[in-house]
């Protein structure tokens, strides 16, 4: 059966799919920017309160390697590089506290997959800091735990 064209419902237009897409659609939802493992060593290194320096005499063993130590802490927190080898991110444990399986994640992982982390101090589920309370931070903005939206100093 045929219904004539003043008889039939009109036909719902649907917005083009990059439309409904856009961020400015949907603005409870937030783009964060990607976070690189580079990065989040960067964060992790400064939320334990160390400088470069101060973490690479935490890798050595004389004080003749500091310069090297430096060295390979600056180029792993490079933007776009990442380390060959999980045993040199298992080395970083005894500078600084962090996830190796985090860092991982972030470098071999597609973002979909990432854990979501702080992007003040660079915590995560699995390495939650302290806030100002005492107790273990959460999450109170889309990229921030409650210890870096306090405003407080950078936890470790």
């Amino acid at each position: 059966m045929i219904l004539h064209p003043a008889l039939r419902a009109p036909a719902r237009r649907r917005p083009p799919l990059s439309s409904v897409l856009q961020p400015s659609f949907w603005p409870g939802l937030s783009e964060t920017p990607l976070l690189t493992p580079s990065d989040y060593l960067r964060l992790r290194r400064t939320a334990a309160g160390l400088s470069i320096a101060e973490a690479a005499t935490r890798l050595i063993d004389s004080r003749a390697d500091q310069r090297r130590a430096e060295e390979f802490l600056r180029r792993l927190e490079t933007p776009g590089r990442t380390a060959l080898y999980r045993s040199t991110i298992a080395h970083l444990l005894h500078a600084f506290p962090f996830d190796p399986a985090v860092y991982w994640q972030l470098a071999e992982e597609p973002q979909q997959r990432h854990p979501r982390i702080c992007h003040g101090c660079g915590c995560s589920a699995h390495d939650r800091c302290a806030d100002a309370d005492g107790g273990c931070c959460r999450w109170v903005e889309q990229d921030r735990c409650s210890a870096c939206s306090q405003g407080g100093r950078p936890c470790a």
